[in-house]
């Protein structure tokens, strides 16, 4: 009778310890789905009806990582300026982490804390702290890397390495704009790893812009075109795309092509044309509206090809001394110059704007370009050659 009862009483607490792993998988089931939609507070609402002391260990510590995690989640999408629920749920994830810490110890858990603690201080609205991020970002990349669930770890790692690089800040944020310089190897690594092509262009495009700003080596430099141009060849289809073509013409407008101009010497040079060509690229292919860059581009396009000539003098020249001037000019094969006499407290006539009889301020602006010189005979002149091959080059001579 004792072991009829003993038995009865077994399968009570396994019936019930089933059912309560049941409920527990289908609340789990409904907040994960409020989650991958956005819906923090809903999510963190679900999981607040979890009985945590029934659960395993695992269970317990999960539902305590998405009640930190969705509680800032939740928190920082409102206009709520009281940081209290801010702070008790970084203390949460601080406090999982902790006692977890051995390396033994570090589970599912420890990483997604670390991730959560990255977010909270880089994606989190008006916080752009990566001094306090990256270190969390790296340790839940380091987890992933050593996991053998090949797809998750492949998709975790890439989530978080898209999420460091790109905060979502708004149209003027480019890679690095918050001093956001992800390593060169973790970048590396994810573009090994990736599979999809929108993926591997988001990537090529992060390397180059990575590589632009660390210098170094001249094969590193050589890098940042090949780089870009691996970016491109997703087309249209890349997200990155049109970012590609007009950070890839800027360092072309400004770095350009490595050549070696001696045993062991090399020099960077600036190649307008390419540079040319990938603005043309992105004003042909791109109509205004759909992408940031198009005014961009056209300004630089204008900068480049437009007919430019302005001379300049770098001193004030005693009477008798030899004057030297600086002649810069672009996209011109021919220069005509000339000098003239000019009587400053003769010919110079400085505006003065008056309002309301008040003396008001001198206009000093552009005054050169008022002296008269109709029927003004030049002292000198002469046509200065330009070797211009039509590759945008600006010419500059003393």
């Amino acid at each position: 009778m004792k072991n009829i009862i003993s038995i009865a009483g077994i399968s009570l607490l396994l019936f019930n310890f089933l059912l309560q792993q049941a409920d527990y998988s289908q609340l789990k089931n409904d907040a994960e789905a409020q989650y991958r939609q956005g819906s923090y507070a809903r999510a963190n609402e679900i999981y607040s009806r979890v009985d945590r002391t029934k659960l395993a260990q695992a269970d317990a510590r999960w539902v305590e990582f998405r009640l930190a995690d969705t509680q800032w989640r939740a928190q920082a999408a409102t206009e709520n300026s009281d940081t209290t629920k801010l702070e008790q749920a970084q203390k949460q994830l601080e406090e999982l982490i902790r006692v977890s810490d051995g390396e033994s110890d570090r589970d599912v858990v420890w990483s997604e804390a670390h991730e959560s603690l990255g977010d909270y201080f880089w994606l989190r609205r008006n916080q752009t702290n990566w001094g306090s991020a990256w270190p969390h970002y790296q340790q839940a990349l380091d987890w992933w890397a050593g996991q053998r669930q090949l797809d998750t770890a492949r998709d975790r790692y890439l989530k978080i390495v898209f999420n460091a690089a790109d905060p979502n800040r708004g149209s003027d944020y480019y890679y690095g704009y918050y001093g956001n310089n992800i390593p060169i190897n973790i970048l590396e690594n994810a573009l090994k790893i990736s599979v999809n092509v929108n993926d591997k262009a988001h990537l090529n495009y992060l390397i180059a812009m990575a590589t632009r700003t660390t210098g170094g080596e001249w094969s590193a430099r050589e890098r940042v075109a090949d780089e870009f141009e691996e970016a491109l060849k997703a087309g249209k289809q890349s997200s990155w795309y049109d970012d590609a073509l007009y950070y890839y013409a800027e360092w072309m407008m400004s770095y350009g092509f490595i050549r070696q101009i001696g045993e062991g010497q090399w020099q960077q040079e600036p190649d307008y044309k390419k540079s040319l060509e990938l603005f043309q690229r992105l004003t042909r292919e791109f109509s205004k509206g759909e992408t940031r860059f198009y005014d961009q581009a056209i300004q630089q396009i204008k900068m480049i090809t437009e007919p430019i000539v302005s001379v300049s003098v770098a001193n004030i020249f005693l009477p008798n001394s030899e004057l030297q001037f600086a002649l810069n000019a672009r996209n011109l094969r021919q220069v005509d110059l000339a000098l003239y006499k000019v009587d400053l407290v003769r010919d110079v006539r400085f505006n003065r704007n008056v309002p309301d009889g008040d003396e008001g301020d001198v206009d000093e602006g552009a005054w050169i370009q008022k002296i008269q010189l109709n029927g003004r005979q030049a002292v000198k002149s002469w046509r200065k050659d330009i070797d211009d091959q039509n590759d945008h080059r600006p010419y500059n001579q003393f």
